[in-house]
């Protein structure tokens, strides 16, 4: 709740095709790259790593016994972690960091070509892939003073009762961070059974179905929340993005038009399914909205060169690309710009 509570997205399995083998590389190596963020944010979740843990199979049915689990280090500037050297297969990876919440995905590495995949847009997936960090839920004293505060201050609670309070809420906070959803609803609905002031607890709720993947009991937690609180912006934008986790691609259009709340990233996937679906004009719309969002954020410029080359605008895609090498020359999407200029007439 506020800004102690932080949401963690359900963790899927999502089998996607990422970048292919960089030159020099054999033929079975690839690569996983995106960035970490902090939830709600585009900054750097500090120290944070990206770890692969190698599949289990190989794509032809045979035991996987050469692969080996990878670690990366997020740069703490942008956010953006690659995991190189890695064999064909579903792999397992995981953002960590001190203080946060693990963050997993099941990603496909094949050097068949590129998809994205964030844990908001599940619905096709491209490359890069993101994750989205929540701190860990560790404010269960503070939040019941708050939640109590004035009927402490009357005398209608006891220090027993108080304490009982506080411990009870710390082990539904624990149960949540150890991924245990449902003790942790039960938890919270017994809070608010014996104390009715802890109905914001109805957010905690929503954000345990949401990463149960129950998609309407969390949207049922959050009108309910939603019920008893004036300041509802963030339920509402949870509540888009829970419905874009249940495949309502139409809440993507509801972020990008809720009073700027959409982030870079909500307005650059609808690039990507537009484009995906073969709707260029729709696709340089939302690449241009989220290059507005975030000028200095790369992808979306190099999206809408990309939009160029296919209308035929050759010149135009040339500034682009130049612009994201001025962005980002380091990039992935700046070693693409660079190699597709150095190829154009």
């Amino acid at each position: 709740m506020g800004l102690f509570r932080l949401f963690r997205y359900a963790l899927v399995s999502v089998a996607l095709v990422l970048l292919g083998t960089p030159e020099g590389f054999a033929q079975d190596r690839g690569v996983i790259e995106g960035w970490v963020f902090l939830e709600g944010t585009r900054d750097a979740v500090p120290g944070a790593t990206v770890r692969a843990d190698p599949p289990e199979f190989q794509p032809d049915g045979t035991r996987e016994s050469l692969a080996t689990t990878v670690e990366s280090n997020v740069n703490e500037g942008d956010g953006r972690f690659t995991v190189n050297w890695l064999r064909s297969g579903i792999w397992n990876v995981t953002a960590s960091a001190e203080g946060f919440v693990d963050v997993r995905l099941r990603v496909e590495v094949t050097q068949i070509g590129s998809n994205l995949c964030t844990q908001t847009q599940q619905i096709r997936c491209k490359a890069p892939i993101e994750f989205h960090m929540e701190a860990v839920k560790a404010d269960a004293e503070l939040e019941v003073d708050e939640f109590l505060g004035e009927i402490v201050l009357e005398g209608q609670v006891t220090t027993a009762e108080l304490e009982q309070a506080k411990a009870g809420l710390l082990a539904a906070d624990n149960a949540y961070n150890a991924a245990d959803y449902r003790t942790a609803i039960a938890g919270y609905e017994q809070l608010m059974e014996t104390w009715p002031q802890m109905a914001a607890l109805q957010e905690d709720i929503g954000d345990a179905y949401r990463s149960l993947g129950q998609f309407e009991d969390a949207l049922a937690a959050y009108d309910r929340f939603l019920a008893g609180e004036s300041d509802s912006e963030v339920i509402e934008r949870k509540i888009a993005r829970t419905r874009l986790l249940a495949g309502d691609l139409d809440a993507a259009k509801d972020l990008a038009s809720t009073g700027g709340a959409a982030s870079p990233e909500d307005l650059y996937n609808l690039g990507e399914v537009a484009f995906g679906e073969g709707d260029v004009d729709v696709a340089a719309d939302w690449y241009e909205k989220a290059v507005a969002a975030d000028p200095e954020w790369e992808p979306p410029v190099f999206k809408l060169a990309l939009v160029a080359l296919n209308r035929g605008d050759i010149e135009g895609a040339k500034v682009l690309f130049q612009k994201v090498l001025e962005l980002a020359p380091n990039s992935p999407e700046g070693a693409q710009a660079q190699a597709t200029l150095a190829a154009l007439p």
